[in-house]
C-alpha cells in the first residue's frame, strides 16, 4: 500500500514519541525503586543514630542499648515475617541496616546473626556509618546498602502509583505527539505538494509555473529554485520557437526564389540572363553565409573552432577596421571616428577572429546610424583593455537589450526580416569573444539613444581573465 509523506511523517512523530516515552518510563520506574530504598535507609539509619546519641549522652555507655531500643519503638512488622507468631523483638523496626557496633567492632545488637557483645569481623564492616558525640566514634551503623530487604506495604503501593502516573503521562504524551505530528506535517507537506503539482503540470508542458514561497528555510530555497528553473525553461522555449521560426524564414525565403526561378525555367517562361543568375547566386550566397555562421557557432559551443591565438596590439586592430569601413562610412554620411592611443598594453588573441568581430560590430553600428551620425572606435585602459564601438543611432530598446547576442534575436521584425540578415552576427560576435577569453556586452539608454558594444580582455602581461 502506497503511503503519503505526511502518514510517514505522523508515524516517524509517533515512533520517536513512543521510544523516548518507554525509555523515560522504564528510568523512573527503575529509579523510584532504588530511590525509596534508599531513603528507607536513610530514615532507618538516621532514626538509629539519633537513639545511639541520645542513650549514650545520657548513659555515658552503650551498655543495654539494644533493650533501651526495642522497648522504646512501638514494633513493625517486617514484610518478611510472614505471619510469624514469635519474631524477634526489634527486629521488624531496624529494616534496611544489617547492624550495629561500637568503636572497637563488638555487637551492640545483633549483627550478622552474631550476639550482642562478640566482635564482629573487620572484613565484614562495609560502608559503616559513624555515631559521633563529641567528635568521639561511639559507634558505627552498618546499612544495608545491597538492599536486601522488601518493602512495605504502603511504599509497594506508591510505587504503583507513581507507575500509574507514568502510564498515563506516557500516553498523554503519546496523544500530544499525533496530534502535534497531524498539525505539523500539515505545515511541512503543503509546500511539498504545491510543488508535486507544479512540477506535474510542467511535465505536461505547462511551462509557466511559478509556486509562492513561504519559507525561508531549505523548502524556500527549493521553491525558488524550481520557479527560477522554471521561468529558465519557458524562456528557453520561447527562444527555441522564435529561433524556428526564424531559421525557416530565413531558408524558405531564398529557396523560394531559387525553386521559382527554376520553375519559370523549366516551363519557359522566361530565360536564362545575367541579372536572374546573379539573383541565384545572390540568394545561394545568402544561404551559404547562414550554413557558415551557423557552423562557426556550432564549432565554438563544442570547443572545436581553432583559434590562433598571438600578441595584439589594440590600436592596430582598430585602425585596420577603421583604414577599412571610412569610405564605407563617408558614402553614407556617417562620421566614423578612432580613438585608440598608442601604449596599450597588449592582448593575446586570434586577430583575424577579432577582426572579424569588430568588422561585424562596425558594419552593424553602420546599417542602424542614419546620415549625419557618428560611430567612434575606441580602446581604453581601465585595468582591464576595453574595444568599443558607439554610435548615434537608433538604439536598443531596455526589453530587447538582454537580448541582442542570441541567435535569430531582431528587435524590430518587420526591418530586420527584410534586410537580408539573419540575426546571428552579435551571437557570433559574443562566441568568437568568449572563445578567445574575452567578454562583450551592450550598452543603450534605449530608442533612439545609440548604442555602444563593449568587449573587455586583460592585458598579456596579466594572469586575470576579463570581467
Amino acid at each position: 500500500m502506497k503511503r503519503s509523506l505526511r502518514l510517514k511523517l505522523i508515524l516517524s512523530f509517533l515512533v520517536v514519541a513512543l521510544v523516548t516515552v518507554l525509555v523515560v518510563s522504564a528510568l523512573i520506574r527503575l529509579t523510584s525503586g532504588q530511590s525509596l530504598m534508599n531513603l528507607v535507609v536513610e530514615q532507618q539509619t538516621a532514626q538509629l543514630e539519633e537513639s545511639v546519641t541520645s542513650y549514650y549522652t545520657a548513659n555515658s555507655s552503650l551498655d543495654g542499648f539494644f533493650a533501651y531500643y526495642v522497648e522504646s519503638r512501638p514494633y513493625e512488622p517486617h514484610p518478611d515475617d510472614s505471619g510469624d507468631q514469635n519474631p524477634a523483638p526489634g527486629f521488624g523496626d531496624i529494616r534496611g541496616v544489617f547492624g550495629l557496633v561500637d568503636a572497637d567492632y563488638r555487637a551492640i545488637m545483633p549483627t550478622f546473626g552474631i550476639d550482642i557483645g562478640q566482635q564482629v569481623p573487620a572484613d565484614m564492616i562495609k560502608n559503616p556509618v559513624a555515631v559521633k558525640v563529641n567528635g568521639e566514634t561511639i559507634a558505627w551503623i552498618l546499612p544495608d546498602t545491597k538492599f536486601q530487604f522488601k518493602l512495605s506495604a504502603e511504599e509497594e503501593l506508591f510505587l504503583k502509583r507513581t507507575s500509574l502516573a507514568i502510564g498515563a503521562a506516557a500516553a498523554a504524551g503519546v496523544a500530544i505527539a499525533i496530534l502535534m505530528g497531524v498539525l505539523l506535517t500539515g505545515y511541512l507537506v503543503k509546500p511539498i505538494q504545491r510543488l508535486t503539482a507544479a512540477a506535474k503540470a510542467l511535465a505536461e508542458g505547462d511551462l509557466k509555473q511559478q509556486v509562492p514561497v513561504t519559507s525561508q528555510d531549505e523548502l524556500g530555497l527549493l521553491t525558488e529554485t524550481f520557479n527560477q528553473m522554471s521561468s529558465d525553461l519557458h524562456q528557453a522555449d520561447m527562444q527555441r520557437k522564435r529561433l524556428t521560426a526564424d531559421i525557416t524564414h530565413d531558408l524558405s525565403t531564398p529557396l523560394q526564389i531559387i525553386s521559382g526561378y527554376i520553375e519559370m525555367l523549366e516551363n519557359g517562361q522566361v530565360t536564362l540572363t545575367e541579372d536572374r543568375i546573379e539573383i541565384i547566386k545572390t540568394e545561394i550566397e545568402h544561404l551559404r553565409r547562414m550554413v557558415s555562421d551557423l557552423t562557426t557557432l556550432s564549432q565554438v559551443e563544442a570547443g572545436g573552432l581553432e583559434i590562433q591565438a598571438e600578441t595584439v596590439q589594440p590600436e592596430q586592430l582598430l585602425q585596420r577596421v577603421y583604414q577599412a569601413y571610412q569610405p564605407i562610412a563617408a558614402a553614407k554620411g556617417v562620421t566614423l571616428e578612432l580613438n585608440a592611443p598608442s601604449g596599450l598594453p597588449a592582448i593575446y588573441v586570434d586577430e583575424g577572429r577579432m577582426l572579424q568581430v569588430l568588422k561585424n560590430l562596425v558594419d552593424n553600428a553602420l546599417r542602424h546610424t542614419p546620415a549625419g551620425g557618428k560611430v567612434a572606435l575606441e580602446a581604453t585602459d581601465s585595468g582591464l583593455i576595453e574595444l568599443k564601438v558607439t554610435d548615434s543611432g537608433e538604439g536598443i530598446d531596455a526589453d530587447d537589450l538582454p537580448y541582442v547576442f542570441d541567435r535569430f534575436y531582431r528587435a524590430d521584425k518587420a526591418r530586420s526580416a527584410n534586410s537580408g540578415k539573419m540575426g546571428l552576427g552579435l551571437a557570433i560576435c559574443k562566441a568568437l569573444v568568449s572563445a578567445q577569453g574575452g567578454k562583450i556586452k551592450a550598452l543603450s539608454a534605449g530608442k533612439g539613444q545609440g548604442t555602444s558594444m563593449v568587449i573587455t580582455f586583460p592585458p598579456q602581461d596579466s594572469g586575470h581573465t576579463a570581467q
